[in-house]
């Protein structure tokens, strides 16, 4: 099986990165790869809400017409079996460059892009506050992988700023984020 997995935060020693190595180790017990991206390392431009991506007037719908490192990662993952998604969230709201990435998807519908429908989903979201407390936003976030044709099939929220602040959670949720990658 080949996984992507694409990092919206800019501390590559942080949580979202050590949750995803630590999937990344099941992964790889398992014969499968990974092939991580940081948003911060690439060049990917807000979308602009040009709407030269939907089918008006006549227009078939297509691509998003910014040719940038977003449409690699797409590119990738259409090649690819599974998408694992980290970012961080800042006062209980996804990261900028999480929400830059997340908001190319306008471009991208059940009717525009097959390739990505069925695909497997794994959605990491680390916070400061307790365990729980951003689940609903969280949960609704997943919704928009949903909507480009992606099957979310694990939904880590993870609180307490968990693994790096050393919470008593904190072998648990990395034990859980292993066998996530082992029985993907």
């Amino acid at each position: 099986m080949k996984v992507i997995s694409v990092i919206a935060s800019p501390r590559k020693s942080g949580n979202c990165s050590s949750i995803v190595k630590r999937i990344t180790e099941g992964l790889k017990d398992n014969n499968h790869s990974n092939s991580i991206y940081y948003i911060d390392e690439m060049n990917i431009s807000p979308c602009q809400g040009c709407k030269s991506c939907k089918p008006l007037e006549g227009r078939a719908p297509s691509k998003c017409i910014i040719n940038d490192d977003f449409l690699k990662v797409i590119s990738e993952l259409e090649k690819s079996d599974a998408l694992i998604f980290a970012a961080p969230n800042y006062f209980s709201e996804i990261n900028a460059q999480g929400k830059i990435f997340m908001d190319r998807f306008y471009s991208m519908t059940k009717k525009v892009n097959k390739k990505l429908l069925g695909k497997k989903c794994i959605i990491i979201f680390t916070y400061g506050a307790p365990m729980g407390s951003c689940d609903k936003y969280i949960y609704k976030r997943s919704k928009i992988f949903e909507s480009i044709g992606l099957d979310v099939i694990e939904i880590m929220s993870i609180g307490n700023n968990i693994p790096t602040s050393n919470h008593e959670k904190t072998e648990e949720v990395m034990d859980i984020a292993y066998n996530i990658g082992l029985n993907l």
